[in-house]
């Protein structure tokens, strides 16, 4: 069977389309992961290490605050036995004012 040249021609051209499509996708399956995803990445990657970092120091500094908050407490005398007394007291005083549900 005997067929054209110029028809040869486009089905070689075709065929050639083709074959470089493949090798494209094949390519694409193997190439890297796009910038994006890599800088997504290597940002989380930065919280976390920050996080790490600063969790213990935050952690301190609560401490410290804590601290520093029952020394105020102490001075002013919010420690003691009446304070608390009247604490338990409040909770359950019979005038106390109720939220009114609307």
């Amino acid at each position: 069977m005997f067929i054209r040249r110029s028809t040869y021609r486009r089905l070689a051209a075709r065929a050639e389309a083709y074959a470089q499509a493949y090798v494209d996708a094949q390519r694409a399956r193997h190439r890297k992961t796009p910038p994006a995803v890599e800088r997504r990445n290597r940002l989380v990657q930065a919280c976390a290490r920050y996080r790490a970092e600063h969790v213990a120091a935050l952690a301190a500094q609560q401490r410290r605050i804590d601290y520093l908050q029952e020394q105020v407490d102490e001075v002013l005398g919010l420690n003691s036995e009446q304070v608390r007394a009247g604490a338990r007291w409040q909770q359950r005083r019979p005038d106390k004012p109720r939220p009114v549900a609307q």
